[in-house]
């Protein structure tokens, strides 16, 4: 047993140069995959934050929305009698790019009056401003 014991010490011993090689390798491979798999993870779960942000975003906006909807048809029965949700909502939808282009309070009073007439009721002037306060809020 003590001979065995002794070949077996003398041939890793003779084989140490190769084995230190192939442990060194074999742990640069390991390090290298869970380099990859760490950022992969990372990856992954910038991701789905990412998603998560745009759908909390994507239902904020819908919330605003919704605000701007119930507060027009509540302050404008005769604007909003027989519309859809989302023809009142293009109100919001139209005008907003608008004030993200730095119009004038005029031209956003006006594109507001357009899109807000519903059939022969349009909006007066001070109507179309308290509802262009409301998609400003909206936009935001």
């Amino acid at each position: 047993m003590a001979i065995a014991a002794a070949f077996a010490l003398t041939a890793c011993s003779s084989d140490d140069s190769s084995s230190n090689e192939d442990v060194r390798s074999s742990a640069d491979v390991a390090v290298t995959s869970v380099q990859e798999q760490a950022e992969g993870a990372i990856s992954s779960v910038q991701s789905i934050a990412s998603s998560a942000a745009q759908r909390a975003g994507d239902i904020f906006d819908k919330a605003k929305l919704d605000i701007f909807v119930a507060a027009f048809r509540t302050g404008y029965p005769q604007l909003s009698a027989d519309r859809e949700t989302q023809d009142i909502e293009s109100i919001v939808t139209e005008t907003c790019p608008l004030i993200d282009e730095g119009a004038s309070d005029q031209e956003v009073n006006a594109k507001v009056q357009e899109v807000a007439t519903n059939g022969s009721t349009a909006p007066d002037e001070d109507q179309a401003a308290r509802i262009a306060q409301l998609v400003r809020a909206a936009c935001g």
